[in-house]
């Protein structure tokens, strides 16, 4: 299985994600602050590119050196004399009798800009006498100074002459007849490219022989392995600062992204966690990767393409733009192919999403599953959705399986063309095998840029998905969005307030309260009674402001808790759950959750009033002894323990204990209430516990039915006019 197919997704996913949306725009910008990092790599890509192709056109010396006549430095000559002439030339070779074959240097093409182009020089003529007079010397005779052309040396001279050197030739036509008088030009300097060419192979030794030959081979592939050492080490530097620039944004997302869900409204969290995990995990992931092709491949193959497509231009633009003929059809794959994997992408990370839950409460629930023998049921779900996942990755693995082949075919048969093309023109010696070699060789190495860009396209396309639900997250209004002005809640006063107060959950339609009305003076203990779903824990939500209520509103010491800052509201609750939390901390840690700068003789004392010191001393390394996931090394009572001892440390005035001691035995269970008295004294306490010891424990006693408030009173005032609260006693005493 390919890891770059796995990613997460849900039914809430985007089903036409694309890379011309918002989030995409926005995945870009978090590299800005990093930009420094990717212009450092994107620089050396440039480098790279530049000198990529450069090693791949440096086999033209290489076969110029190897099967040409003329040699490297007779081509750099002809080049640069072709460039100041304003002529083509070549060196032909005609026999004379018995005699030795005697070379000539034969006009093959006059350029429409020469200056010999108005003297009655002409194509297929041949120079046949020269003279160079330098520059500023203007005493010389030019007639005095004709010299019989040796090629080799004639083009040496030309192409090493200063700029407004006169030079004097005397030609003759096809038949041998010579011109009836000499022409004189004034030589330009060469190009910039050529002379450029020319300084470089001036480090090379001039082949005078074919020892020398030899030598100049040795040069020009030394010269190659430079090259290409440079572009590696500049590949390299492009690749690292990009990874460094795009690792930095994306652990920059993840820090917004964690912050974010932190701050998220309780409602929020109703949907399936697994889809939150696989946000922070697997679509920051594959932003991730996105950003590496975006900033590394993608930009560095194509500025290596534009760099060869500079030099096969250079070489022969009509080859090379015939070539050129395949892009539209290679666009077009690319689009048909990328939507066809982005849709297939859709469907495959719906069905992760489902095997992230379903393994997840799989293995949440392991001894469930082991006590019920259900081992071989939980198998048989997996395997369904892992077959929906083979099927989605398979026709992934399918489309990118054809889509590299078809454009490695398309170059194929692009170049197939033009090799067919220049064969025939080597065939008919208007251009030269090394260059008819270099040629094929560069339009080749242009599929190369092509068809990495193949793998690309679908990696950037699930990276457009990803940013779109990660970006949806962090859109979604905090929980409760503080607003300028809010007001600082100090310690309660007076009392708390539910004044007609109606809420029901996201996503049911059944009310979980209903206009309840319900004050709880300060310093008072009250406990919470009722059949599981009456409303009791929803109670505390809502003054915690987990929830707001759909109609009324809770208040403390007469102040609306939605207009105060959640900070100070949250700062006046201790709260323990009916499902002990405990982290992957030390015992110590987990006993201070929460609390700034804690002191050791406050975390042992809250220990000791919990009656969590006997078994936390018991422990090899006491208050430092690590928990594991979720406290796997304690047993539930001594989790609950730790959590009363939580939230004893934190000393807030109000106090919700949410069936404290359904854990607990019953001798830890009477000490533990004999702690939380003495703790209760001064603060307001919210019990919810369905034993009756610590019902009695209650000051007030309210009764909660079907989200309704039923009645409130004493133990003794209950039991004799509220027949649901007498049958929850009965319940208990049976």
């Amino acid at each position: 299985m390919q890891t770059e197919l796995i990613s997460a997704d849900d039914k809430n996913r985007a089903k036409n994600a694309s890379i011309r949306t918002p989030h995409f725009r926005r995945m870009l910008r978090l590299v800005w602050p990093h930009r420094r990092l990717v212009l450092i790599g994107l620089i050396a890509s440039i480098v790279y590119g530049f000198l990529n192709s450069a090693g791949i056109v440096s086999v033209l010396p290489v076969l110029k050196v190897m099967l040409s006549d003329e040699g490297l430095h007779g081509w750099v000559d002809r080049s640069i004399a072709e460039d100041r002439l304003g002529m083509d030339l070549d060196i032909r070779t005609r026999a004379d009798g018995d005699n030795d074959p005697i070379r000539q240097l034969m006009i093959t093409d006059v350029s429409t800009h020469s200056d010999f182009a108005d003297s009655g020089v002409q194509a297929l003529d041949s120079i046949d006498a020269y003279a160079l007079q330098p520059s500023g010397d203007d005493d010389v005779e030019s007639d005095t100074q004709l010299q019989t052309v040796e090629p080799s040396k004639f083009l040496e001279a030309i192409a090493s002459a200063d700029d407004g050197a006169k030079l004097t030739i005397v030609t003759s036509g096809p038949g041998g007849d010579s011109s009836a008088e000499a022409v004189m030009v004034t030589l330009d300097q060469a190009s910039r490219n050529w002379r450029i060419a020319g300084w470089a192979t001036s480090f090379v030794p001039r082949a005078r022989h074919q020892g020398g030959r030899v030598t100049a081979l040795f040069w020009v592939l030394g010269f190659v392995v430079v090259v290409n050492l440079l572009s590696n080490v500049a590949r390299f530097i492009a690749q690292y600062f990009v990874a460094a620039g795009v690792l930095r944004a994306v652990m920059d997302l993840r820090r917004t992204l964690y912050r974010k869900i932190l701050r998220l409204p309780m409602s929020f969290f109703t949907r399936d966690t697994s889809d939150l995990v696989s946000r922070f995990v697997q679509d920051a992931q594959e932003m991730q990767r996105g950003l590496m092709s975006i900033f590394g491949k993608m930009l560095r193959e194509p500025i290596k393409a534009v760099f060869l497509l500079g030099w096969a231009l250079a070489l022969d633009a009509r080859m090379t733009l015939t070539m050129l003929l395949i892009s539209p059809v290679a666009i077009l794959l690319f689009w048909s192919v990328g939507r066809k994997i982005r849709k297939a992408n859709n469907r495959l990370l719906k069905t992760y999403g489902s095997m992230i839950g379903a393994l997840g409460t799989a293995l949440d629930a392991i001894g469930v599953v082991k006590t019920y023998n259900a081992e071989n049921q939980e198998r048989k779900h997996l395997w369904t959705i892992d077959r929906k996942m083979f099927k989605q990755q398979l026709k992934i693995a399918k489309l990118e399986a054809f889509l590299r082949p078809a454009l490695e075919m398309m170059g194929i048969v692009g170049i197939a063309i033009v090799f067919a093309w220049l064969g025939a023109k080597v065939l008919q010696e208007d251009i030269k095998l090394e260059e008819f070699g270099t040629l094929v060789i560069v339009l080749g190495m242009l599929i190369d840029p092509l068809r990495k860009m193949a793998d690309v396209y679908p990696r950037v396309m699930r990276s457009a998905a990803g940013a779109q639900r990660i970006f949806e997250v962090i859109d979604t209004p905090e929980e409760a969005e503080l607003l300028e002005g809010a007001l600082e809640l100090q310690p309660i006063k007076e009392s708390i307030e539910f004044k007609n107060v109606t809420f029901t959950y996201p996503e049911t339609e059944t009310p979980a309260l209903s206009e309840i009305n319900l004050t709880i003076n300060k310093g008072e203990t009250i406990a919470l009674v009722g059949a599981n779903g009456s409303g009791k824990t929803t109670l505390t939500k809502l003054l915690v402001r987990f929830y707001d209520p759909e109609h009324g509103a809770v208040f403390i010491d007469g102040i609306d808790i939605r207009s105060a800052k959640l900070a100070s509201l949250r700062r006046q609750m201790s709260m323990v759950t009916q499902d002990p939390v405990v982290f992957a901390m030390t015992i110590a840690e987990n006993i201070a959750y929460g609390t700034r700068q804690p002191n050791e003789d406050a975390i042992k004392d809250a220990a000791r009033r919990a009656h969590a010191e006997e078994f936390i001393n018991a422990k090899p390394e006491g208050f430092g002894e690590p928990v594991g996931e979720r406290g796997s090394t304690l047993s539930g009572g001594q989790r609950q323990r730790l959590c009363i001892a939580r939230a004893m440390l934190r000393d807030a005035p109000i106090l919700i204990f949410d069936e404290a001691t359904s854990q607990i035995d019953s001798e830890s269970e009477s000490q533990i209430q004999d702690a939380v008295r003495e703790y209760a004294t001064g603060r307001t306490t919210i019990l919810i516990a369905h034993r009756l010891s610590t019902i009695r424990f209650a000051q007030r006693i309210i009764v909660l039915d079907q989200g309704r408030l039923i009645d409130q009173g004493t133990h003794d005032e209950l039991i004799e006019r509220c027949d649901i609260y007498a049958t929850i006693c009965k319940t208990q005493e049976s």
